[in-house]
């Protein structure tokens, strides 16, 4: 089994995959919930980043 160090990230990268998918298949209006996910998991990859930073 794979360890996961941040499940908050893999689940906002599957739900923005899931978007992008929705977005081809059923409407464009999908594509804004991909763009406010990327966002988030950005926001959290670096606040990941921070807090390793701040601990040397």
């Amino acid at each position: 089994m794979i360890k996961i160090k941040n499940p908050r990230i893999v689940v906002f990268s599957l739900l923005a995959l899931a978007c992008i998918v929705l977005t081809f298949a059923v409407s464009w209006m999908f594509l804004i919930g991909a763009v406010i996910l990327m966002l988030l998991n950005q926001r959290e990859l670096m606040k990941n980043n921070l807090n390793k930073i701040n601990r040397n």
